[in-house]
């Protein structure tokens, strides 16, 4: 083999020659292992298909005798007289009936299958024998739902046909269990002959590739020398070295490439200066922004940067208000003052709608935005970028100079910088702001959560501020819920939110406790006056029901004050008390606390509220 080696040497082949010799060697020890491969992983396919297939008739076969059973189970409950409302016969019956569809079509499902033929036999025996079963299943559950009598005297043909089947489910079994078994063993056995192969072909190929890149590398490595050493002169930084003698062949041209890349090298490094003054701008520019926490301070910042882009070039952000179909000035150039860019809405900016920044050279050419021409100060030519965040537009960064004295590409890049962290930062605020808001709001009803009414409670308790405490309570809420479905019950609940939005006064506050609780803060009023206001909320209630589109509902209150107890947990249970007495007395009223009457926290009935106020965990903050 050394010998072999050391007698190929390649001469007079050029390197594309040697390659294309060596590629095709190695093709065919590719296609070889290949093709052992694919073998090897056929027959490990066909045998986990078959596992698969068997495996997936038996969870079929499984589902069937779970139906059989169930059904079983409903015709016993028929027979033992369990059924003895209407409601409850017809639901039993519709359950007999679904057991009866779900056998049918696990059983039409496993017919449908490609099972081997022993299986496919069992299959259509138990197929017939279910028929039977299934019929006179049907007969004696509906005989049995109006005369339990009569289905005793018929349950013998029924014990008959269920034994038949039960026999027949019991042999499909076993022919399921001897399948799988085999099917696994053959998987087993498909998959280390698998492995077997595999690691042939593997370390077959492996020998070849050895074999071939020794061949390359002692063919090429004496070529390469001629070039080595200018490689490693440019390496240790002198650009100067060039490749002198230069052939025709590939050798030539990886020279000739060496010498281009060498004059390319300074060029190189003047861009990596300026891309390094270009990070330097976006790293303080990123941690002067870092530091605003309101859009104010971050504007001030931008504008500073504005300054250090261009000292005299005007310029200014323009960002979408509220509605985001205008555009409003933000903030300009501290000293050259805004480029006064007259565009109305975001999308109406060619720059927005590209999402990329647009140069314009001439703002009097043919393919220029219109709002650069006709203005006072002559042709201008202009920059635009794009300032959005997470792939929303927010507005446009616009720069503008006198025609044909476009900013210089360092001054582009920058303000692409700065129209991409004003975007960010700025995006960053908002969101932080909306996410404040969210927080202490509940999502369905728009009031104030749990969370937010404790603190103002907390507030309310250290500033000595007197204050009363209403709970309000939705009225039969489970059942409206049960009889209209969810979506009435969260209609009702905005309604109901809505109306105490517009009931309360300025300064008051009203949360959603929890379910269909809520509860009502209500700052220097004592409960005489909280009731007065219950009153209010009422009576708009039962107007805003009239034409609210929402099915009629009540609410119980129930009041407390500072003057029954300073601590807002005492407050809570005193109030909650008062709404027990309120459901008591009839529902769709307010009950004013008693502070001698609440001595438990648990006041609430079951079958109208799944859960009670936890005064541990509000006193636990």
């Amino acid at each position: 083999m050394g010998a072999f080696l050391a007698g190929v040497r390649f001469n007079g082949w050029t390197v594309g020659a040697r390659l294309f010799l060596i590629n095709g060697l190695l093709a065919l020890a590719l296609v070889f292992g290949g093709i052992i491969a694919w073998r090897a992983l056929s027959a490990q396919n066909r045998a986990m298909s078959s596992l698969a297939l068997i495996s997936k008739g038996a969870r079929y076969h499984q589902d069937a005798e779970t139906r059989i059973s169930d059904l079983r189970g409903d015709l016993n409950s028929a027979l033992a007289g369990r059924a003895r409302t209407d409601t409850e016969r017809s639901d039993l019956l519709a359950s007999m009936d679904d057991n009866s569809k779900d056998l049918r079509r696990d059983l039409l499902t496993l017919a449908k299958l490609e099972l081997p033929p022993d299986l496919m036999d069992t299959e259509a025996r138990v197929q017939t024998l279910a028929d039977v079963y299934l019929s006179n299943a049907g007969a004696v559950g509906r005989l049995a739902l109006n005369d339990s009598a009569s289905a005793t005297r018929e349950l013998a043909q029924f014990d008959a046909s269920a034994s038949a089947l039960n026999d027949a489910m019991d042999a499909q079994t076993s022919a399921f269990t001897t399948h799988i078994v085999k099917a696994s063993s053959d998987a087993e056995s498909a998959e280390r002959d698998a492995k077997r192969w595999l690691v042939m072909a593997g370390v077959l190929i492996n020998i070849i590739v050895g074999v071939l890149v020794v061949l390359l590398s002692r063919s090429i490595r004496g070529s390469l020398k001629s070039v080595r050493d200018v490689a490693q002169s440019l390496a240790s930084g002198d650009l100067n070295a060039r490749n002198v003698n230069l052939g025709p062949d590939e050798l030539g041209d990886l020279g000739g490439a060496i010498n281009g890349m060498a004059d390319s090298l300074n060029e190189v490094i003047g861009r990596l200066r300026a891309d390094a003054d270009r990070d330097a701008f976006g790293n303080q520019l990123s941690e002067g922004l870092e530091m605003a926490d309101t859009e104010e301070e971050a504007y001030e910042i931008l504008g500073r940067a504005m300054v250090a882009i261009a000292p005299d070039v005007p310029t200014e952000l323009l960002l979408a208000d509220s509605s985001r179909a205008h555009l409003e000035r933000a903030t300009a150039h501290p000293t050259a003052g805004p480029a006064g860019c007259n565009v109305d809405s975001p999308f109406s900016c060619m720059a927005v709608r590209r999402g990329s920044p647009v140069l314009f050279a001439d703002g009097e050419a043919l393919n220029a935005c219109t709002r650069l021409r006709g203005r006072p100060c002559g042709p201008v030519s202009a920059v635009c970028v794009p300032v959005s965040f997470m792939g929303r537009a927010l507005g446009v960064l616009h720069s503008a100079a006198p025609a044909g004295r476009l900013p210089d590409p360092r001054q582009i890049a920058n303000l692409t910088i700065l129209g991409a962290q004003a975007g960010a930062r700025i995006g960053t605020v908002r969101a932080f702001h909306s996410t404040q808001q969210k927080a202490a709001t509940d999502s369905l009803t728009g009031l104030h959560n749990r969370r937010s009414a404790e603190e103002r409670a907390r507030d309310l308790v250290a500033s000595g501020r007197p204050f009363a405490v209403v709970i309000a309570d939705l009225d039969h809420f489970k059942k409206l819920n049960d009889s209209r479905g969810h979506e009435a019950g969260d209609k009702a609940l905005r309604l109901f939110a809505e109306t105490l939005r517009l009931s309360m006064r300025d300064g008051d506050m009203a949360s959603r406790w929890g379910g269909e609780e809520f509860v009502l803060i209500m700052p220097n009023a004592s409960a005489a006056q909280a009731n007065e206001a219950v009153d209010r909320i009422r009576a708009s209630l039962a107007t805003a029901l009239l034409t609210g589109g929402t099915a009629a509902f009540t609410s119980s209150f129930g009041i407390a004050d500072t003057t029954m107890s300073p601590r807002f947990e005492r407050m809570v249970k005193i109030a909650d008390e008062a709404l027990y007495r309120a459901k008591e007395a009839g529902r769709d009223r307010a009950v004013i606390g008693d502070a001698r009457l609440a001595t438990t926290g648990e006041f609430r009935r079951p079958v109208e509220h799944t859960s009670s106020v936890s005064l541990r965990k509000l006193a636990e903050g």
